[in-house]
């Protein structure tokens, strides 16, 4: 199911997405992870976390059999440069959200720095990493 990426933050360039449907796309969604946050400057390392949490978000949607898109864009909040991963989960309506949040806390609550649920009109999961500005391996 398609969806317009949404955030709490300012959007920026880059945005790229990636269809999930089959088993090959959790790479691809790895890899144009690792790109995204590339372009955006974020350090090899952070580059490697967010390809980490990209393919786990897949894999999940890859589980219920249905087409999804996963979003991947620039944010920014104040002056914070941060990346976001997003994926519409319809299937998850209904669901309390304490436990949606638990169960992705414990997937991916090491290699972000903020997991949020959007419930209106139908359920977001959006994952952001936010740039380090002490990090020596910083791109930008």
């Amino acid at each position: 199911m398609a969806h317009r990426p949404r955030s709490p933050y300012a959007m920026q360039p880059p945005v790229m997405s990636v269809v999930i449907e089959k088993q090959m796309d959790i790479m691809i969604a790895r890899n144009t992870a690792r790109r995204t946050a590339s372009l955006l400057g974020f350090s090899p390392a952070a580059q490697a976390q967010l390809a980490g949490a990209a393919a786990t978000l897949a894999e999940l949607t890859l589980k219920t059999g249905d087409r999804h898109e996963l979003h991947l864009n620039g944010i920014r909040d104040g002056f914070k440069d941060g990346i976001q991963l997003s994926v519409a989960t319809p299937w998850l309506s209904g669901a309390p959200e304490g436990n949606i949040m638990l169960a992705l806390r414990q997937k991916v609550g090491d290699l972000v720095d903020e997991i949020l649920i959007e419930t209106d009109p139908s359920p977001v999961i959006m994952l952001m990493m936010w740039q380090r500005k002490d990090d020596p391996h910083k791109t930008s």
